[in-house]
Parts: C-alpha cells; structure tokens; sequence
C-alpha cells in the first residue's frame, strides 16, 4: 500500500477532493452555540457559517489530540500504508503541529509531520500534491520532500468584508472598527512566516477583489490555484477572474468553504486565494 497523507480540517479541502486522494483529516475542535463539535464531520463549514451568525460569542477552536493524531496514523500503518505523511497548519497559530509531531514519535519512524506554515486552502493544496504524489507510487522520503517543496512556492491572499469579528474577537477597538466600517475599508491579509499578517487595504470590495486578481496576475506561472470563501455570495464570478488571471482552466481552481480557524476572525463574506506557484 501507498503512503498515506493525513492532514487537519483546518486545510478547508474540499470534502470530495480529500475522498478522490484518499486524505486522512483529522478534525480540530470547535466551540460553538454552547458545545463542541468535531469540525468537518459533527460540523460541516457551511452549518458552521450559519450557526455562529446566531451566537454573541465568538466561536473557539482547539487542536486535535495527541490521541486523534496516533489513532488515524495507527489505523493507516495496520490497513498496510508504507508510511504517513501528516501536513498541519501553521505551528505558529496553532498547537495542533506539536500534537501530531509527539503522535508521530509515540507511533514510530514511519511517519512523519511537516509544518505547512500556513493554513486554510492554501496548506490544502500542499497536502494535495502530496497526495498526488503518495498516489503515484512515491515513497515516503519523496512525499515528504514533495511537501516541503510545496510549501516554499505556497502564497496566500485574501480580503475581509466586515471588521465585526476582529472588534467581537478584541483584535481592533470598537472605534476603529465603527470607522473601518463606515469608510467601507476592506483590509487586505496575507500569510507569512507561518502568520496572519495586514497586507493594506482597499476602499471598497470591488476594489480588494480587484487587487486579488491583480496579484495572482503578477505572481506569474501557477501550478495550483484555489478560492477559499466564507459564504460569499460573489465567489463564483470571481473563482472565473481568477482562473483568467492565472491562466488556469475554471474546472482546476479549487473552491472551498473557510472553516472555523481562520473564519471565527475573517468573518462571513471573506474571500482568500490560494497559490502553489510552478517549481524549478
């Protein structure tokens, strides 16, 4: 048997992307409407979306357990997989690295744990081309090497359409927000270092969707493309823009729904893209 890849929901694949590679997605845990839920499979992303509209409090997320980790890395190695490769969000924003890494070293040698740096769709589509490769007959050095590399060429950008959450979440004061919100800022986010981190902002949405096809435009040869959205209602005209921009056929953009890690403080309506550049 293959290597088998596992990695968080924090990744937002897509649930039949993660079906057709047979990805192993060991859920994070979210507290939402007064109790836990197992993210992806007690908790689909779009219920997630609708029911946290509802609630005062910000919703909360945990990392998985040392236990969850061993248990699916257990599972795999006794169906016969040669080894494991587990791709993880960010350690940097989460604990959930260091739980699948003393997992990894309960349960032995043939598996190992690489830190995406990153998270949301974008540490999707590193855990995708590992799969791609785990599926092609690569063993488990190469599979790791073939995330690793991945995610050196990883590049994410994004906008919120509402400051509301960073206010409820105490990221930014409520004046500051109440301003952001009058003026219509759109802030602008990226990924760096393993970190959220501004990346400017534009004046109006069309504008900051704009600025999103411009930078796709600018990075040059792609060799994975995705839209991640929190429900928003303009994601399909702009999955287009974006597979125009990158000179990518609209059928290969991965679309996906956020999830809760990187959601409870974009808040409804965000919009990220979500690159692999092409290698050497």
């Amino acid at each position: 048997m293959s290597v088998v890849v596992v990695a968080d929901s924090a990744s937002d694949l897509p649930t039949e992307l993660a079906s057709e590679l047979a990805i192993e997605v060991v859920p994070l845990t979210i507290e939402v409407a007064g109790r836990d839920w197992l993210d992806g499979s007690q908790l689909p992303r779009e219920d997630f979306w609708r029911l946290q509209a509802q609630q005062a409090t910000l919703p909360r997320t945990s990392a998985p357990s040392v236990a969850q980790f061993a248990d699916t890395f257990r599972a795999a190695l006794s169906r016969g997989a040669s080894g494991v490769v587990c791709i993880t969000l960010s350690q940097k924003l989460s604990a959930t690295f260091q739980a699948a890494q003393q997992a990894a070293l309960e349960v032995g040698k043939a598996v190992r744990v690489v830190d995406s740096e990153t998270l949301t769709l974008t540490e999707g589509l590193i855990v995708e081309e590992a799969a791609r490769a785990a599926r092609a007959g690569a063993d488990l050095d190469a599979v790791e090497a073939v995330a690793v590399r991945a995610r050196a060429r990883a590049r994410t950008r994004g906008t919120l359409d509402t400051l509301e959450n960073l206010r409820r979440g105490g990221r930014i004061g409520a004046a500051a927000a109440l301003l952001g919100t009058v003026m219509a800022f759109k802030p602008m986010i990226t990924i760096e270092e393993g970190e959220v981190r501004p990346g400017g902002r534009q004046r109006t949405r069309r504008r900051a969707l704009d600025d999103l096809v411009e930078w796709v435009r600018q990075l040059g040869a792609v060799a994975r493309v995705g839209v991640v959205h929190a429900l928003a209602h303009d994601v399909g005209a702009f999955a287009e823009r974006i597979a125009d921009a990158s000179s990518t056929p609209v059928s290969e953009v991965r679309v996906s729904v956020m999830g809760a890690t990187i959601g409870t403080h974009a808040g409804p309506g965000a919009l990220g893209v979500c690159v692999l550049l092409r290698g050497e």
